[in-house]
Parts: C-alpha cells; structure tokens; sequence
C-alpha cells in the first residue's frame, strides 16, 4: 500500500560487489543522503560479500528526490563506475 510519506527510490549505481556497495552507501550516509543495496540474487543466494565472487553486483537505491546530491557525493569521492 502507497502512502503520501512513502519515498520513490531510483537506482543511482551498479558496482562491483557487496564491499564497495557498503562502502558508498556509507559515504551517503554521511552525507545524509538515504541509501539502500540491492543485491544481486547470486550474493544473496549464497549469502555471499566479496568482491572477487564473479558476477556479483549490487545496485545502490536513493529516493529520487536525493538522486543529484548522490551524484554529487559520488562525484567528490572521485568514484568513477566500470562499464557505465
């Protein structure tokens, strides 16, 4: 059920493993930007964080409203995606 104080979250980022998913959602955490991991079925099927497990990507989540400030965060961290 939707209610008016739900968020709509977008995707802001697909990265390479659990470790740097948590590492920059931390950083907008810090910012006090919301962020949630989505992650990929294979990690969470085999209950795996690493960033070595082939095929492992999580993708972080921000409310829309917060998307720019995220960018902007990744952005001043110097984080540069691979393959996007």
């Amino acid at each position: 059920m939707n209610t008016s104080e739900e968020k709509a979250w977008v995707k802001l980022r697909t990265v390479e493993g659990d470790i740097t998913a948590e590492m920059l959602c931390g950083a907008l955490k810090n910012a006090d930007i919301p962020c949630e991991i989505k992650r990929s079925m294979l990690a969470s099927g085999l209950g795996a964080h690493s960033v070595s497990l082939a095929g492992n990507q999580a993708t972080l989540m921000v409310p829309e409203e917060s998307l720019e400030a995220a960018e902007a965060v990744l952005e001043a961290i110097d984080f540069e995606p691979q393959g996007e």
